[in-house]
């Protein structure tokens, strides 16, 4: 993954952490869209979640426990999307011989 995905990564962790603490703006939010739109392709793993964030956001910017809950499932799946492909099955000697 190369960095220029890096600013619109680095912002939905901003906004997750954000909306867990209850301190997310809307601004913060049309940031990290804008982000995304700009340096995620369609097909990017989160591209998906950050878009339904800022969807949900228009839904819930009100509600403090939803927000925690979205801030959550952004937070997570971001780092999933961002994470290194795990093998299969890792050679072991002491297994595999």
């Amino acid at each position: 993954m190369g960095d220029e995905h890096l600013p619109a990564l680095m912002a939905a962790f901003a906004v997750a952490m954000n909306a867990r603490t209850g301190q997310l703006t809307q601004h913060q939010v049309d940031d990290m869209r804008e982000k995304a739109e700009e340096l995620l392709r369609r097909d990017h793993p989160a591209y998906p979640l950050i878009t339904h964030f800022a969807t949900q956001y228009e839904i819930h910017a009100r509600d403090r426990d939803q927000l925690v809950i979205l801030g959550d499932a952004l937070e997570h799946g971001i780092r999933l999307a961002v994470a290194p492909a795990q093998p299969d099955k890792p050679w072991r000697a002491d297994l595999d011989g």
